[in-house]
């Protein structure tokens, strides 16, 4: 291949692709041109930015968070405060989860009744071990 006498010097062919080995912008620019697609480029020069992006949102919202736990834990009465709204906030949201368990199992019951006998014990049983295993499921992954 005849390059040109500027064409950085450092450039050599690795796995069919050229690469350089020191940060020259003009030389990688050349040979990103040279060893693949327009797509590809754009794509990695977006997921690049979006690395950046993401990684500059990170860092906000850790400097947010610090703040607002400083600002926390300078007034004792609103951290008390806030300690007792998130544990109200939980129990009511275990009391819905109760309520919504509560009236599956009642339609459940409803559904099981309105079955032909001869059905309805092998219907239940069926059922039985359905919710069994979905509540060893849930039991694994939070234990």
């Amino acid at each position: 291949m005849n390059l040109p006498n500027n064409w950085y010097v450092g450039t050599y062919l690795f796995n069919s692709k050229f690469q350089t080995q020191t940060p020259s912008h003009r030389a990688m620019a050349i040979e990103r041109l040279l060893t693949g697609s327009m797509k590809d480029q754009v794509q990695e020069l977006i997921s690049t930015e979006d690395l950046v992006i993401e990684a500059v949102r990170d860092l906000v919202k850790d400097e947010l968070k610090e703040y607002i736990r400083g600002k926390i834990n300078s007034k004792p009465e609103l951290k008390d405060e806030l300690k007792e709204t998130v544990t109200h906030y939980f129990n009511a949201k275990a009391r819905s989860l109760y309520a919504e368990v509560k009236a599956t199992r009642s339609a459940a019951k409803l559904g099981i009744a309105l079955l032909p006998d001869e059905l309805q014990d092998d219907f239940s049983q069926a059922l039985f071990a359905l919710f069994e295993k979905e509540i060893g499921n849930v039991l694994e992954r939070v234990l």
